[in-house]
Formats: structure tokens, C-alpha cells, sequence
């Protein structure tokens, strides 16, 4: 699981960049393309035929067909990327913005506004019109506070001012914004467009708090992305439709998407997931464990496993900086806080990790030792900081400059602080995800070398995420960020210290910390700053004080491995969400 920032989000993505060439034919049905229209490394893109379905493993079950109100991965995956349809969109392949229903954008002279227009005959997946008074009505339900969005209103806020809409007909629109923004498609990138003639009274009424939840009637959820709702069994199983109005067609002008059906599939377990794999059972799942991927790059299978270095997603973990929580009380005892907030305490900790071994061995090579909050899968602006050396012994005297002493035997020492507290720790983990609990374990190892007893305590998703982001009750969480596209600003709702997602000490009323409030005033500085360099200085100190500060220790990227069964077609996974289903309209099977 992964905190997502987007605008943050769940945002910023690096991907290898693939020529692709069509194969043109006349009709809708496949042909063998020719040896010179497929890509060396198995990647491709084709002209697909019709029909099928695809069966998708996620490890946590989705909570809404309700973008809006998606908080985790999952329900991102099936409510944003599959089943909305944006204003532009993030393509993977070339790693550009795109035209989507907007057929294109103007942007003022000032950099404060744009102009944008719609396709002519773009339609929902009941048929009827999407207009300019959609996309405006889609803007006030995500700022309403009654929707409480918990991670799209934050992205598109601007300085903690709303984007102004004006409908200038039934195709086009301004956008006006509160400043200068260096990136606008950063912005329209999170507008998937709602039917306003579906939702107007559920908005009128409360809000969209409630609307498109999983046990609706698929047949009032009505979308315009590439896929409809079809069925669901809340915590097992989402069924997905083809959308028969969606506006995409391929080279020789055949509709899209190719596919009947997206079956999501909720398996929490890896070994199951395998298993279903091999029996053919399941086509396709992200972010693969490591030894899976060893064992079915080693030998023949019935599908093909792909490590495409490393993704946007890392892992790290924090102390919790909260003093209190939403109800005004301490949720950490005031020992274990002095030591959390001591900078010298959260750099020992971060020098007693040994990251190498652990993405070399544990991790069995598919993962890359961090040294900041970027991945550096993120190649067009994470800065190459230093790496962060295993040194037990400057560990060791950053402590003892903190007032800790080790006692006892030293092979098994005691860490005792200056009051003689012994430190111990209660570390929380996502119990779903094997790979961060074996990071965990390590960690725990790593630590006793200093002398402190870390508890390892693996959570169910929702139980970490409820006292992470809601109780406040936890001393320590290890989960990381996922970025869903390259940009700076992708990152501002973990960054921002008045944000929900600022893991460590989020929806701070003012900053806590001079440190936290300079991060505040350089993202403002980089959303709306035009000259490329000087955007990315600022974006550089940003990165450099997390890595003085350590809010958050960052321990590795892993690479992004994913499966797929060789029947699909037109595969070409990305590193950054959806991964393997950004391109979901394009997607086939060879059928029997």
C-alpha cells in the first residue's frame, strides 16, 4: 500500500520512453503484425480486436466508484484511472501531457488563466452530452467541503485558493487561476469529469460524500472514462464494463477500449495471486515481490515478468511529530516525543539502517538504497543526494550527543535515554504488503545493534491508515509516498505542512517548524515560477532540507516488477500509477 500523492499524488512518474508504430488494417479484427511493428523487448502497439475481458489482482480491496473520495491506491486505480475521463492526460510513453476531452488549451499571457476547449460529441457512458457545464460542475463538487475530498481538493488548491471556472459556451471554458502556475496540466490532469444531469441533487442534498458508493445500482454510476460499473462485491471483486460512448478510437478509427470487461480481482494474497497466475486464472498484477519475479524470469511460464527499475513509489518511515490528537490529547507519551523530535535521534536511526544489503539481499536486487523522499526513478528532478552511509559508530555518537547511553552486554546493548527510559519503539506496518513487513523486520535487526527495541506490529491497510491519518495513535509507521507523475507539484500534498497526507505531523493549522514553514513558501514559489532552472533550484532545497531534517527516513525504491499473462496485448506497464493500466483502452487478448 502507498500513501499517494497526487499533486503530490499521489504525483510525480519516470518512465523508459517506447516508439511505438500502428499496424494498420481494415475492420476491427487482429492480424499477426509484422516482425518490424513489435518492440524488441516484447513491448507493442497494434491494432487490437474486440472482445475478451482482463482479470486484475490488487492486494487491498477498492472503497468507492466515487473518485472524489478515493483516499488509498486502489480505489484510484478503479475509480480515476479506469473509470474517469480526465480534461488531459499523463501518457506514459513519451511522458507528456495529451489532449483528452479537452481537444486543446490556451494559456494567458500572464500564466494566471487558460482557455480551454472540449471535443465535439464526446458523450458519458449513458449517452448523454458532456459539456462545459460538467467540467464546471465537476470543480464545485471537488472544493465543496461537504464532498471532503481527501486528496483531490488539496491538489487543486493554489496558495489555499480554489481554480475559478467560467463557462464560455457548451464546449469551452476559462480557468482563472489564484497566481501564475508554472505547470497548468498539472491541474486539468486531476479533473475527471462528472455528469452533472446524474449527480446535481446528490450534490445539492450533501454533497457527494455519498454518491457512487460500491453497493450502488451499476446503472447509476455513470462515468466517462474508458470502463462503467458492472458489478461489485465490496472486498472481493469489481467488474467493469466496456464504455460504448467513450470517445477514443484507435489508428484505422476502431472504438475503444478493446476490452468487454475489467475484472479487479481483490487478492491479498501473494502466493494465491501466483498460483492464479500460472493456472491462468488471473492475466495481470503490479508490483510483483521479488522472489516471484526471480522464480518466473528463471523458467518458461504462461506469463512474462517485467522489472523495469526503479518506480515512484518508496518506502520510508517516521516518528509520530503529532503533540496531540483530533481530540486534544496527547497520542505519545512526552519521553518518547522528546526523543522523536531530537534530529539527532531520527539520524542515528537513519544511519543504523544498512540499505544496500537490504535491497541487494533482502529485497534480492529489485530495489535501490535512497537518500531522499524521490525515488530516483524520478530522473527529471531528483536531486542526486549523498547516499546515506550504514555507520553504526556515528550513529553510535550522534546518541550519545543526545544524552543516550548503551548499557549491558554490547553484542546485546540497552539503549537507556538520560532519564535511564529504556527506548523502545512500536513500529506499525500495512500487514498486505509482505515486502515493507520484511523491510520492517530488517530495520528491527538494524536498531538492536544500537541498542533499541523496535516492535514490529503489522496492521491491516485501513487500521494503519485510520491511525495514521485520523487517531494519531502510533510512535512510529512505515509505509512511503507514490507519485502519479514527474512534476515538482505532484508532491505538495506531502510536502504542505497544512496537508491530510503531510505523514509525520499532517493538517498542521501553521507550521510546526521554521524548516516546515520554508518548504510552505518554496512549493508556492515553484507552482508558479516559469524559468525552468530557477523552479528547479527551488525544488532542490526542498530536497535538501527533508534530507537534513528527516521527517521521514528514506530506506529504498523499489523496483517496479509487474506480471502479465501472455495472451494480452499492446502491454507496455509504466513505472508510475496505474502501472500496468494506464493504457487499459488499448489492451487485448489473443482469443482462443
Amino acid at each position: 500500500m502507498q500513501t499517494t500523492m497526487k499533486k503530490t499524488l499521489l504525483p510525480g512518474f519516470t518512465l523508459f520512453v517506447f516508439l511505438a508504430i500502428f499496424f494498420n488494417t481494415s475492420g476491427c479484427r487482429s492480424q499477426k503484425p509484422p516482425a518490424e511493428s513489435r518492440q524488441r523487448d516484447g513491448r507493442e502497439k497494434v491494432i487490437g480486436n474486440r472482445g475478451g475481458k482482463l482479470i486484475y489482482r490488487l492486494a487491498a480491496p477498492p472503497q468507492t466508484y466515487n473518485y472524489l473520495k478515493a483516499s488509498d491506491e486502489a480505489s484510484l486505480i478503479v475509480a480515476f484511472y479506469l473509470m474517469g475521463g480526465r480534461l488531459i492526460e499523463f501518457d506514459h510513453d513519451t511522458q507528456t501531457y495529451v489532449p483528452a476531452l479537452a481537444e486543446s488549451w490556451t494559456r494567458s499571457a500572464d500564466g494566471a488563466s487558460i482557455e480551454l476547449t472540449l471535443r465535439d460529441g464526446i458523450k458519458f457512458s449513458d449517452g448523454h452530452p458532456i459539456t462545459a457545464a460538467d467540467v464546471s460542475f465537476t470543480m464545485q463538487a471537488l472544493y465543496d467541503e461537504r464532498t471532503a475530498s481527501p486528496i483531490f481538493r488539496d491538489a487543486m488548491l493554489i496558495g489555499a485558493r480554489q481554480i475559478e471556472v467560467a463557462e464560455l459556451d457548451s464546449r469551452r471554458l476559462r480557468l482563472t487561476f489564484p497566481e501564475s502556475v508554472a505547470v497548468p496540466e498539472n491541474y486539468l490532469s486531476n479533473v475527471a469529469v462528472l455528469p452533472k444531469h446524474v449527480l446535481q441533487t446528490e450534490f445539492n442534498r450533501a454533497g457527494l460524500r455519498d454518491a457512487y458508493s460500491l453497493t450502488a445500482d451499476p446503472q447509476t454510476v455513470v462515468t466517462a472514462g474508458a470502463f462503467a460499473a458492472q458489478a461489485a462485491l465490496p472486498g472481493e471483486r469489481v467488474t467493469l464494463k466496456r464504455n460504448p460512448h467513450y470517445w477514443k478510437k484507435d489508428a484505422v478509427k476502431n472504438s475503444l477500449p478493446y476490452l468487454d470487461q475489467v475484472i479487479v480481482e481483490v487478492i491479498s494474497d501473494a502466493n494465491n495471486a501466483i498460483t492464479r497466475l500460472r493456472q491462468g486464472a488471473l492475466d495481470l498484477f503490479d508490483r510483483v515481490r521479488a522472489s516471484d519475479y526471480v522464480a518466473l524470469r528463471s523458467k518458461v511460464e504462461i506469463a512474462r515478468a517485467f522489472d523495469l527499475g526503479p518506480g515512484l513509489n518508496t518506502d520510508h518511515l517516521w516518528f509520530n511529530l503529532n503533540e496531540v490528537g483530533p481530540k486534544g490529547k496527547a497520542v505519545v507519551s512526552p519521553v518518547k516525543r522528546a526523543w522523536f523530535h531530537d534530529l539527532r535521534f531520527r539520524g542515528a536511526v537513519s544511519l543504523a539502517i544498512d540499505r544496500p544489503t537490504l535491497a541487494s539481499i533482502t529485497l534480492q536486487g529489485l530495489a535501490t538504497p535512497l537518500a531522499g523522499f524521490i525515488s530516483p526513478g524520478n530522473r527529471a528532478w531528483a536531486l542526486p543526494l549523498p547516499a546515506i552511509a550504514y555507520d553504526l559508530e556515528k550513529a553510535r555518537t550522534l546518541l550519545r550527543e543526545a544524552g543516550f547511553v548503551a548499557q549491558g552486554n554490547p553484542e546485546q546493548p540497552e539503549l537507556r535515554d538520560a532519564n535511564g527510559n529504556r527506548v523502545e519503539v512500536t513500529l506499525i506496518v500495512p500487514s498486505e504488503s509482505q515486502a515493507r513487513v520484511q523491510i520492517a523486520t530488517v530495520i528491527q535487526e538494524d536498531l538492536a545493534r544500537l541498542g533499541i527495541k523496535l516492535q514490529v506490529v503489522p496492521l491491516e491497510f485501513g487500521e494503519f491508515q485510520r491511525r495514521t491519518t485520523q487517531t494519531f495513535e502510533y510512535e512510529a509507521a512505515l509505509l512511503g509516498a507514490s507519485a502519479s507523475e514527474p512534476d515538482p507539484s505532484t508532491y505538495a500534498n506531502f510536502l504542505r505542512s497544512s496537508s491530510p497526507t503531510h505523514q509525520w505531523h499532517p493538517k498542521q493549522p501553521q507550521p510546526a517548524t521554521d524548516w516546515e514553514a520554508r518548504i510552505d513558501e518554496l512549493l508556492a514559489v515553484q507552482a508558479r515560477e516559469s524559468n525552468p532552472e530557477r523552479r528547479r533550484e527551488t525544488f532542490n532545497e526542498v530536497q535538501r532540507i527533508l534530507a537534513e531534517q528527516l521527517p521521514v527516513i528514506p530506506i529504498v525504491a523499489r523496483h517496479s516488477a509487474s506480471v502479465v499473462n501472455r495472451r494480452v496485448r499492446n502491454y507496455r506497464p509504466s513505472v508510475m500509477m496505474p502501472y500496468s493500466l494506464w493504457n487499459a483502452e488499448e489492451l487485448f487478448v489473443d482469443q482462443p
